[in-house]
């Protein structure tokens, strides 16, 4: 700016000796602020991000779930709902001391879709990060990714943080005719098998594996493990939440109680001599 050299002038100079950098991109380094792409890709992260937190746990779940890796060591995550989205930034913060920035695409109506949502999307490039990050699992593609050993050897917290990115990105609440379940969609049976696995060995909830087409799912409907997933792992995303609590809140309206062995066979003898309900 000094030497009067403007976003044209440079962009000119640089397409003389066969460099093709677009004006609107040297005009962001110029007037706005914005760092070259390779410099974010070598930005330094904070020491000791190697450890494994329950923020770096939630951005696996959420990676083997909706968010995705691509080349040139790209990390992002697409969705509609903002607390998302805004909890895997603080994630990344938190992990890795290093701050991304989010955008918001407005909606705009398709011949799919005539009320379309608001998406918000953090995208970003870090060579340290995208390495870190593959010490876990090398791939995040849907039918490849895996619960990664040390999430698997790794205390409850940290497990339960990653099934929660998981569950934020694959999961939905179901609550019709009284009753409610959660369901975990994935096209990867296997991942499935080991999250059904954590579900079961370290936080005592039961679940089922089905299969509907070409998708798999966990199923988990008993009160017991509708409560234990609420109070232990939980989601970010309100909506799910929330509907959570109202199937929780169902089941406490209608007395459902953990009776005794004994108490289910003195019902029954009760009934067999024609008392009713």
């Amino acid at each position: 700016r000094e030497n009067d050299f403007g976003s044209r002038n440079i962009h000119n100079k640089l397409a003389k000796i066969g460099i093709n950098i677009s004006q609107g991109t040297i005009a962001g380094w110029i007037y706005r602020n914005k760092e070259p792409f390779i410099i974010k890709i070598l930005k330094q992260i904070k020491n000791g991000s190697e450890e494994l937190t329950p923020e770096k746990a939630y951005i696996i779940g959420t990676l083997c779930g909706d968010g995705y890796t691509t080349t040139k060591y790209r990390i992002g995550l697409g969705v509609c709902d903002q607390e998302f989205t805004n909890y895997f930034q603080h994630c990344i913060e938190k992990a890795y001391g290093v701050t991304y920035s989010i955008n918001k695409i407005k909606p705009q109506k398709s011949n799919f879709s005539n009320n379309p949502k608001s998406q918000y999307i953090i995208l970003f490039g870090s060579k340290l990060i995208f390495q870190d990050l593959q010490r876990y699992c090398t791939s995040f593609k849907s039918y490849e990714w895996k619960v990664p050993t040390q999430i698997k050897n790794a205390p409850k917290e940290i497990q339960a943080s990653f099934i929660k990115g998981f569950a934020d990105s694959e999961g939905c609440v179901r609550f019709r005719n009284g009753s409610g379940e959660i369901a975990i969609y994935s096209h990867n049976k296997n991942g499935l098998e080991d999250i059904q696995r954590l579900l079961k060995n370290t936080f005592e909830i039961r679940v089922s594996l089905n299969q509907k087409k070409a998708c798999y799912y966990l199923d988990i409907i008993d009160y017991i493990s509708l409560k234990k997933f609420y109070d232990e792992i939980g989601f970010v995303i309100k909506r799910k939440q929330e509907t959570l609590k109202q199937v929780l809140s169902s089941y406490k309206r209608k007395g459902l109680r953990r009776y005794s062995k004994e108490f289910k066979l003195l019902a029954m003898q009760l009934l067999k001599q024609g008392i009713n309900h």
